[in-house]
């Protein structure tokens, strides 16, 4: 039997290849902490294609490649990914140790380090924000001489911790240092101390797009350009995607440039890349790139906008696999996630309204009455989603907006 082996727990993607993959053919290595925090049941899979949970140190530690190396002789691995962004990196360890394809150690360190990944991008003559390393508020002063800048970890994940400055003067950056210290992650990673660095960067100003690649051997093999849309204020919360993006025919050139481009600058392998740009009035510039499957469910939009499987091609190409994989979409698909006031949730309204409005696939309401509705400080803080079909990504924009609209989670203010 073929065997996969993922460093980190990701439930929606192995609820997506979980009727794809062959009973008990993949393994999973996660943190010792995180397994007990996220009350992980290793004894007892929730999977059919899940063989075992294997507690091992990823997180800027290497402790699971050897642990990796003694799995391999028991089943023999074909392919290794990365579930998580903090296990980019040691899967890369991992597939060099194995002999598998994968991104590439080097590539990986880049992808995980926002700082590096500006250094090489800059290098390649790929358009970037000005940026520099901080360590005080002062310094966030000294950057952005009262202008409007950019708060953010060189090093974490999901926008945790990233800070939307308008202006930069010594109250402000006070305001967005401390935030930014104080982000925390509490279920991701383990209990042990980790490094965070942390940068500053000029604020760009434009609409957000994200591309997804699967890159075998250096070569782009497939390609989508995603829209985004955030909240407003002073945090990068995504709020929807549509996929395509609704954009003029004679754009995707200038996108396709734009991500091989990066492919090269970062020498990436093997494996998946989700790149954030934001279209200036001068071209794309470079938000931050990661090294795995995207968030955000905007893979299970590609599947429902070309018909693929993309997480099964993703595995594929890291067992050295070519798929088949189309080169233009069937039809647009979007995600839209729910708002709630911040409190304790009274009741939830519209729900069976909206999952009859045309094209909707799904609508979800992950907070319960009685349950609190937060106040949004990271993706995971969202109480729900509504995704929708169309003819093309502006429809199923329109659509999935109209079917969250129809949900109303009702709160009553909390001390």
């Amino acid at each position: 039997m073929t065997h996969t082996l993922v460093v980190g727990f990701n439930r929606p993607y192995l609820t997506a290849v979980n009727d794809q993959l062959p009973p008990r053919s993949v393994v999973v290595l996660e943190e010792p902490d995180i397994i007990r925090k996220r009350g992980i049941d290793v004894d007892v899979p929730d999977f059919e294609c899940l063989e075992a949970i294997v507690p091992a140190a990823y997180q800027q530690a290497g402790d699971c490649v050897d642990v990796a190396a003694q799995l391999h002789e028991r089943y023999g691995f074909a392919a290794a990914l990365p579930g998580l962004e903090y296990a980019v990196p040691a899967t890369a360890a991992v597939a060099t140790k194995l002999g598998l394809p994968g991104a590439g150690e080097s590539a990986a360190a880049v992808l995980r380090d926002k700082e590096l990944l500006r250094q090489a991008a800059s290098r390649a003559g790929i358009r970037n924000p000005r940026w520099a390393r901080v360590r005080s508020a002062q310094d966030i002063v000294e950057f952005g001489a009262g202008g409007p800048v950019v708060v953010k970890p060189a090093n974490r994940q999901a926008s945790v911790g990233v800070q939307l400055l308008d202006r930069s003067e010594p109250e402000q950056a006070a305001a967005a240092w401390a935030a930014t210290l104080a982000a925390g992650e509490y279920e991701q990673v383990p209990d042990r101390e980790l490094q965070w660095r942390y940068l500053v960067e000029e604020r760009l100003y434009g609409p957000e797009y994200s591309i997804e690649a699967l890159v075998h051997e250096g070569e782009i093999v497939f390609e989508n350009v995603t829209e985004k849309a955030v909240i407003a204020g002073s945090l990068p919360i995504e709020l929807g995607h549509a996929v395509p993006a609704p954009f003029e025919a004679d754009d995707l050139g200038m996108w396709r440039d734009a991500i091989r481009s990066l492919v090269d600058a970062v020498q990436f392998g093997t494996g998946m890349l989700h790149a954030e740009w934001i279209l200036t009035p001068d071209g794309p510039a470079l938000v931050e790139c990661a090294g795995r499957c995207p968030g955000d469910r905007i893979a299970d939009l590609i599947d429902l906008a070309y018909g693929t499987r993309i997480r099964v091609a993703l595995i594929q190409l890291l067992a050295g696999r070519r798929p088949e994989l189309p080169s233009e979409p069937r039809q647009g698909a979007a995600i839209r996630f729910l708002g709630a006031a911040p409190g304790r949730v009274l009741r939830v309204d519209g729900v069976d309204v909206a999952r009859r409005l045309p094209g909707v696939r799904e609508v979800a309401v992950r907070v319960s009455v009685g349950a609190r509705a937060a106040n949004w400080l990271s993706s995971w803080d969202r109480p729900g989603l509504v995704i929708a079909t169309g003819a093309d990504g502006r429809q199923a924009r329109l659509r999935a907006g109209a079917a969250a609209s129809a949900v109303r989670i009702v709160t009553e203010p909390q001390p």
